[in-house]
């Protein structure tokens, strides 16, 4: 059995893309056969079953492997792969590379800032903000049961409630993290883990939102946020097979 080695160091996704790659392309795993199942790579690689989910997902967005859900991952024959994103500026010694950050990375770090910005908007929308709000939430609700494309007013409702927060880093903050819940491999994620009822109980969890907002109650809405993005972490971290 072929069997791939522990990566000691760097555990980001791409990084256990790039060493499965190096596996297809010599061979070891040929054209048609199944990959071993997440919780056996997780274990070869020492490594979090999360952090090779988002990897096997980022090898299907670069046409390496089909994923399967409830079936497994199957290694496709060679075609056309993409260049490699070129990293971003370094700023304070750190790369900005956000090829590096995997769709549930950036959910967490939507979950610890989205948190706390609601609960700030709680305290500093105006009464415009909380009606504008209020409306997108509305409008939601009547696209969802329409069954049509609801994503860009998600987008809205969350970025919204960051601007209503008086506070202009955190609302570019949360308006950078959802520019890059746009990328290919974080659509790939939705495509396969994201569905109606999903699409339903997040409805659920915005007027929720809605509710503790309108009565500026900052631990509620909070708390309710938290129960929002949790669901959805959830939803992400559903076994591939």
């Amino acid at each position: 059995m072929t069997r791939l080695p522990a990566i000691e160091t760097k555990r980001l996704y791409r990084h256990i893309a790039d060493v499965v790659a190096q596996h297809i392309d010599s061979g070891a795993f040929a054209p048609g056969a199944t990959l071993p199942a997440e919780r056996e790579l997780a274990a070869q690689l020492r490594v979090s079953r999360t952090s090779i989910r988002e990897a096997l997902i980022a090898l299907e967005v670069e046409g390496r492997v089909s994923v399967r859900v409830g079936v497994g991952v199957v290694v496709l024959p060679p075609g056309t792969r993409p260049a490699p994103a070129r990293p971003s500026r370094a700023r304070a010694g750190v790369a900005a590379d956000w090829s590096q950050v995997g769709p549930l990375q950036l959910l967490e770090a939507r979950r610890v800032v989205e948190c706390e910005s609601a609960a700030l908007a709680a305290r500093h929308a105006s009464a415009a903000d909380l009606a504008e709000i209020e409306k997108l939430c509305g409008e939601m609700a009547r696209t969802i049961n329409a069954g049509t494309d609801h994503y860009p007013l998600d987008e809205r409702f969350h970025v919204r409630i960051a601007q209503s927060c008086g506070n202009v880093a955190i609302a570019l903050l949360v308006a950078e993290l959802w520019a890059h819940r746009a990328s290919t491999v974080s659509r790939k994620f939705e495509e396969h883990f994201v569905d109606a009822p999903l699409y339903r109980a997040t409805l659920t969890d915005h007027q929720a939102i809605l509710a503790a907002l309108l009565a500026r109650d900052a631990r509620g809405v909070r708390a309710a946020m938290k129960r929002h993005l949790d669901r959805v972490h959830e939803a992400y971290s559903r076994d591939l097979a």
